[in-house]
C-alpha cells in the first residue's frame, strides 16, 4: 500500500500569500459532511450502490464506493470541475469519514508540522499524490460511463436504495416534468445538443410567431443551445421534500412525452407495485396510451386538459345538461403571521408601519395586481367515462372557473383516473407540480446543475444525475437527523446552517495548506502590500468566475 502526504504548512502559505500567490481558498465545512458520509458508509449505502454501478472498467483500480463518494462531495461543494477534487477533499468532511487505516495525521519530525497522510489503492503512481485517487481518474470514469446505463442505474438501483432507507411517503405522490438545460449557444461541440429559438416565455417559438409579437417581446426572443431533461420526482402532500427518482436527458428538440411511461415503468419494476400511487404531470405530457398503461400498472394519473380536447368538450356538454349545480369555493385569505407576545408595542407599531409602506410600494409598482387576485372559483365534477378514444380506462373530469377580483374569469379542467373523495382534492394534488418546478430552479441556480466543464454528452449526463443524487441523499439524511426545516434549503444555506461552528479558512499553495480563523485571514488580507493585493484580487476574481458564475435565467419548460 502506497502512502502519500498532503502537508499542513501555515507559515509557507502565509508567506506565499504575502507575495500575492495562492492556489485555492475555501471555508472549511466538515461537520455535516462527515456525518453524512459516515452514515452512507456505515449503513452500507455506498457499498450497495457501488455493487450495481455500471462501471466501464474491467479492472477496478479504484474502489467504486470511493468514486461515488468523491462525486457526491464534489456536488455538495458545488465544484466547477474534477480539478477541484484535491481542495474539496481536504477542506470537506469525506476524509474524516474514512477509516483510520486509510487516513492519518502525523507529525513530521523534520519540520514539526502536522501532515495529513492518505492511503492509495495501488502502487502505479511515480509521483506523490494528495488524494486517494487522482482527479483525472474521476473525470475519465465519468466520461467513459455510458449515459443510458447511468440513467438506468439511477432509475432502478438508486430508487431501491431510497426504498431501503424508508424514504417514500405512504401517499405515493409522484410528479414527472421536464425542463430545458442551457449551455453556451455559440459552442456547437456540445454533443447531442440542439439550437432552438426561444420566445419571451422560455418556450421554443417559430420565427413566424415571433414576428407577430409586440416589439418589446420580440426583442426578448433569442437563439439558445440546450438539452432537455425529463425527471420523475417523489414528494408528499405537504411538499416536505422532493426526491429525484429517474431522469432522461435528451437533445433539446426531442419530445418529452415518450419518456413518461419508461420512467414510471422502471420505477415500478424496481420497487414493486403500491409505492407509486398517483402520477401528476402537465398538459404537454398527455398521452392516452400512457394513461392506460399507468392505470393497468396500478398508478393513477392526474393532469390538466388542453383546450379543444374532445374529453374537455364532452365534459362541458355533460355539465350543461346533467342538471346538478356548480360548487363554489372562496379562496381563503392567508392569515397574518402571529405576533410574539414578548414583542414590545413600539416594535409592533414599527412593523405594522413597515408592512403598510411595502403594500403601498407594491400597489404603485403594479396597480392592477390586486385586481388579478383569485377571489373564488366554481367547480363541477364529471364522473369517469371512456369517451377518450386513445385511452381505454375511465377518466373523470373536474371543470373549473377561476374568478378574479377584477371580474375576469378563466376556464380550465383537470382529469384523473382516480376518484377523489372531494373533487377539490384534484386541484390540491395538482398544485404539487409547481413545487417540482421550484426544485428545478433550485438545482439550476443554487446547485450549479448547468456548470458543465466538458462538451461530452456522458459528462453532461453525469453532472445532472449526480447533482440530483446528492440533493436527494442529503434530504434523506437531514430528515434522519431531525433537520427537516433545511430540506428545501439551497446548497449554500445548508452548509452555512449546519456547519456554523469551528469555521476556518483553508488556504492552499503547492500541495500545502494552512488553516486560519476568519479574523486572522481578514487581517492578513488587509495588511498585504499593494502589488500582492492586486495579484490576490485577480486570482480571486478568476476563481469566482469559474465557480460562482451568476446563474442563467431558469426558464421553465
Amino acid at each position: 500500500m502506497a502512502w502519500h502526504a498532503f502537508e499542513q504548512d501555515k507559515a509557507f502559505v502565509t508567506e506565499a500569500l504575502r507575495d500575492g500567490t495562492f492556489d485555492y481558498v475555501e471555508v472549511i465545512a466538515k461537520v455535516v459532511e462527515t456525518e453524512f458520509f459516515r452514515t452512507l458508509l456505515g449503513e452500507g449505502v455506498l457499498a450497495r450502490l457501488a455493487a450495481s454501478y455500471p462501471t466501464p472498467r474491467k479492472k477496478e483500480e479504484v474502489p467504486l464506493w470511493l468514486y461515488l463518494a468523491s462525486e457526491l462531495t464534489l456536488r455538495l461543494h458545488g465544484a466547477a470541475g474534477f480539478g477541484a477534487y484535491p481542495y474539496v477533499l481536504h477542506c470537506g468532511g469525506l476524509l474524516d469519514a474514512l477509516s483510520p487505516d486509510r487516513v492519518a495525521r502525523k507529525l513530521d519530525p523534520r519540520t514539526g508540522q502536522s501532515r495529513t497522510v492518505v492511503a492509495g489503492f495501488n502502487d502505479k503512481n511515480h509521483y506523490a499524490r494528495t488524494t486517494p485517487c487522482d482527479h483525472d481518474t474521476l473525470r475519465k470514469m465519468a466520461k467513459d460511463t455510458a449515459p443510458a446505463r447511468l440513467e438506468r442505474w439511477f432509475a432502478t438501483d438508486v430508487v431501491r436504495e431510497y426504498q431501503r432507507l424508508g424514504a417514500f411517503d405512504p401517499a405515493g405522490v409522484f410528479v414527472v416534468d421536464g425542463t430545458y438545460i442551457f449551455v453556451p449557444p455559440d459552442n456547437d461541440r456540445y454533443e447531442r445538443s440542439s439550437r432552438l429559438f426561444f420566445g419571451p416565455d422560455g418556450h421554443p417559438i417559430t420565427k413566424a410567431k415571433a414576428a407577430q409579437l409586440p416589439r418589446e417581446q420580440r426583442d426578448r426572443c433569442q437563439w439558445r443551445r440546450c438539452y432537455r431533461a425529463v425527471t420523475l420526482c417523489h414528494t408528499t402532500p405537504g411538499k416536505d421534500y422532493a426526491l429525484r427518482c429517474g431522469t432522461a436527458v435528451l437533445p433539446g428538440r426531442d419530445s418529452e412525452t415518450p419518456q413518461v411511461w419508461p420512467l414510471a415503468q422502471r420505477f415500478v419494476d424496481a420497487v414493486g407495485p403500491g409505492v407509486m400511487k398517483l402520477l401528476v404531470f402537465d398538459r404537454g405530457l398527455i398521452d392516452g396510451k400512457t394513461v392506460t398503461r399507468l392505470k393497468r400498472a396500478g398508478v393513477d394519473s392526474l393532469f390538466p386538459l388542453k383546450h379543444g380536447m374532445d374529453l374537455w368538450e364532452d365534459a362541458k356538454l355533460l355539465a350543461l345538461h346533467d342538471g346538478t349545480p356548480w360548487g363554489r369555493y372562496d379562496i381563503p385569505r392567508p392569515p397574518a403571521p402571529p405576533v410574539p407576545p414578548e414583542r414590545p408595542d413600539a416594535v409592533v407599531r414599527r412593523e405594522a408601519a413597515r408592512q403598510r409602506t411595502l403594500e403601498r410600494t407594491r400597489r404603485q409598482a403594479d396597480p392592477e395586481a390586486p385586481k388579478r387576485t383569485l377571489a373564488w372559483l366554481e367547480y363541477k365534477w364529471i364522473e369517469p367515462s371512456t369517451i377518450w378514444e386513445s385511452c381505454d380506462v375511465g377518466v373523470s373530469v373536474l371543470l373549473l372557473r377561476n374568478h378574479y377580483a377584477n371580474g375576469d374569469t378563466l376556464e380550465w379542467a383537470l382529469a384523473s383516473t382516480r376518484v377523489f373523495d372531494d373533487p377539490l382534492d384534484m386541484r390540491t394534488a395538482y398544485q404539487l407540480r409547481p413545487a417540482v418546478e421550484e426544485g428545478y430552479r433550485h438545482s439550476k441556480c443554487f446547485w450549479d446543475l448547468t456548470g458543465f466543464r466538458s462538451t461530452s454528452f456522458s459528462q453532461v449526463v453525469n453532472r445532472i444525475l449526480f447533482v440530483e443524487l446528492a440533493a436527494s441523499l442529503i434530504q434523506i439524511f437531514l430528515r434522519k437527523i431531525g433537520r427537516d426545516e433545511l430540506v428545501g434549503a439551497t446548497r449554500q444555506r445548508l452548509l452555512d446552517s449546519l456547519l456554523p461552528h469551528d469555521s476556518q479558512v483553508a488556504l492552499y499553495h503547492q500541495q500545502r495548506f494552512g488553516l486560519f480563523s476568519v479574523y486572522e485571514y481578514q487581517e492578513l488580507l488587509l495588511t498585504l502590500r499593494e502589488g500582492a493585493r492586486r495579484k490576490v484580487l485577480g486570482k480571486t476574481r478568476r476563481l469566482r468566475r469559474a465557480q460562482l458564475r451568476p446563474p442563467e435565467r431558469p426558464w421553465r419548460s
